[in-house]
């Protein structure tokens, strides 16, 4: 019945979802599934050409390109492999702030795309455009990822995320998407035993039997179940994200619903999609190429990538914050794409207080991103103690965004919890040039 109800909906239902939304996720499924049984000289033959041509994109039709060319004595077609690309210089979340127009491509109209912003789980956010090819590909890419486990379209899932941290009416078109991929999205902000236990209940009244999401709520959950044992029906398979998966979290969340996880690694202002291939490798999505700069050790540094579908926002060489171990090409085996072997960059930190409440680092990023705030950071003072900082944008963050935070944080953190707000200029960067910005 599920594999029936996967060729209806992926066959019949979700393209014509598509025709009505004006997307384009099953065009990339499609190619995709081509692209795997391609040689690796194929592969690298369609990203060079594809390459190109967003190459001459960005300088034709941004001002940041252009004088970026124009000041190294470049034109587009000096650039015509990943390997060209370390003709140009690399650039950062500041840099995009600090030259936002200038990024913006003249023909921008001409494209189909969303507003998006960064989550800032390295702190500092980004606003930028998505091309519709971008949210094609990465929508694809996480179906045809996730259909090696036995997954099948349709088969409902729990997403434990931010959701309805702040509630907007979805779309007609978005409600129609999300009722054919059957998600329940869950908040995993605050996983006390009382959320937890509500979250079980979820899962048996509605059948659910997959599990996506923060790999620290995931895990929190994990316990939660294994400590009460709290009968669940059986989960068929569990996919994390956004937070490093370390080697105890894997194990407790197998052990505990007793089958296998895919770690799902993705950064969407970068463009970059990365799926565990069963030997603890991800294989990085043919739409975005991926380099290492300030490398630590052998095969290991900051992540830059240069994703070529994203013609409304053009970030070329762009690092992002994230540090990974790079398999080189020639040891690959088995994929004919970039592989990462260790994604280093995100920390899976969890705040907990003496009053059961216990706050996830990516959830706090994502209640942040919402408000005009350069950075922050929060941390533990005491008993039920906290300090959160900020580092306010002049003239935009308002006495009404404040008293949203605090009024958020609260229901969170709790009644008897004192929560501290201190105003900064700007924060120092540790000594590796990152900041921390969850601090337990």
């Amino acid at each position: 019945m599920s594999k029936l109800k996967d060729f209806l909906l992926l066959k019949c239902l979700f393209p014509l979802g598509e025709l009505v939304m004006g997307t384009c996720a099953s065009r990339w499924l499609r190619q995709i599934a081509r692209m795997e049984k391609w040689t690796p000289a194929e592969v690298k033959a369609w990203q060079d050409a594809r390459l190109q041509a967003f190459i001459a994109h960005a300088y034709h039709h941004t001002a940041y390109y252009r004088q970026v060319f124009d000041s190294l004595g470049l034109k587009p077609e000096d650039i015509r492999t990943k390997e060209d690309l370390l003709k140009l210089p690399v650039i950062t979340k500041e840099t995009v702030n600090a030259h936002y127009e200038e990024f913006l491509p003249d023909n921008l109209a001409s494209f189909k795309y969303r507003l998006s912003r960064s989550g800032g789980t390295t702190g500092v956010p980004i606003q930028y455009y998505c091309d519709e090819n971008v949210w094609g590909y990465v929508t694809a890419a996480r179906i045809f990822h996730w259909r090696k486990t036995g997954y099948r379209y349709g088969d409902a899932f729990i997403a434990l995320g931010s959701a309805s941290l702040f509630s907007k009416a979805p779309s007609l078109p978005r409600r129609i998407y999300d009722k054919l991929r059957n998600e329940h999205p869950l908040n995993c902000v605050n996983m006390t035993d009382e959320v937890c236990k509500g979250y079980c209940e979820y899962i048996n009244k509605n059948r659910i039997h997959y599990i996506y999401g923060y790999a620290a709520a995931i895990y929190m959950f994990a316990g939660y179940v294994r400590r009460t044992g709290a009968a669940l029906p059986e989960i068929k398979g569990v996919f994390t994200t956004s937070e490093n998966l370390t080697d105890h979290y894997r194990e407790t969340i197998e052990q505990v619903f007793r089958c296998k996880v895919m770690d799902c690694y993705g950064a969407r202002d970068a463009g970059i999609t990365a799926y565990e291939d069963g030997y603890h490798r991800y294989r990085v999505g043919y739409n975005a190429l991926v380099e290492l700069v300030d490398v630590i050790e052998e095969n290991v540094g900051s992540v830059v990538t240069t994703n070529f579908l994203n013609y409304a926002f053009p970030l070329i060489r762009y690092r992002f914050g994230d540090e990974a171990e790079l398999v080189p090409d020639g040891e690959v085996g088995g994929y004919n794409g970039q592989m990462l072997r260790r994604i280093l960059g995100r920390s899976a930190h969890v705040l907990r207080l003496e009053n059961g409440h216990h706050l996830t680092a990516t959830g706090i990023s994502m209640i942040m991103k919402e408000f005009d705030i350069s950075a922050f950071d929060i941390r533990k003072t005491g008993e039920n103690q906290v300090l959160l900082r900020i580092q306010a944008i002049p003239d935009k963050y308002t006495d009404a965004q404040e008293a949203e935070i605090l009024k958020t944080f609260k229901r969170y953190l709790g009644d008897d919890c004192t929560l501290d707000v201190e105003y900064v200029p700007e924060f120092e960067p540790n000594a590796n040039g990152k900041r921390t910005y969850f601090m337990v």
